[in-house]
Parts: structure tokens; sequence; C-alpha cells
């Protein structure tokens, strides 16, 4: 089996997360002035259930914490995952 890799491709706004070079999932973005506003995570129907979100997310918000950048989770999904996982909480920005 091979492995997932997420990867960011700002040309095109997002995260994606990739098997043997077959798209799984993608997490969209846009970014303003000191944040970055997820905006959308979709996985493949044939791949939910195995993770892909939770390793979208969790890329995307290691991505952001790496650029400094407050996080907009306009995404249902990335709040959610944030609930779960309070260590990223900090990167919240509060409206």
């Amino acid at each position: 089996m091979t492995q997932v890799e997420v990867i960011e491709v700002p040309e095109s706004s997002r995260y994606e997360a990739r098997e043997g070079g077959r798209l799984l999932g993608v997490l969209t973005y846009h970014r303003k002035p000191g944040s970055i506003v997820f905006d959308h995570t979709g996985v493949e129907p044939e791949a939910r259930g195995r993770g892909i979100g939770a390793l979208l997310c969790a890329a995307a918000l290691a991505g952001a914490a790496e650029d400094d950048v407050y996080v907009v989770p306009q995404c249902s999904f990335v709040r959610r995952w944030v609930q779960d996982h309070p260590e990223y909480l900090p990167l919240i920005e509060r409206a």
C-alpha cells in the first residue's frame, strides 16, 4: 500500500492529499494579511473514513504555524477538527 502524501499547492491555494499520484482530497484556502482562511475541505467518496481530512487539517494548520499567521476556519470540518485538537486553538483568529 502506498503512503498518503499531503502537499501545499500555493498556485492553486490548496493542500492536496495524494496516494500514488491519485488525488484523494483537498483543503482550500485564501490568504489575508496576517491570516489564512480555510474555506473548504473535500475528500473523494472512495477515500472517506481513512483520516484524509485529518491529514489535510494537520498539514494546513502546521503550515499556518510555520508562516506565523492566524487561521480563520470558515470550513466546518476544520472548525470541528480544531475543537478535537485544542493544541491548535492558539492559531485561531479571534473575531
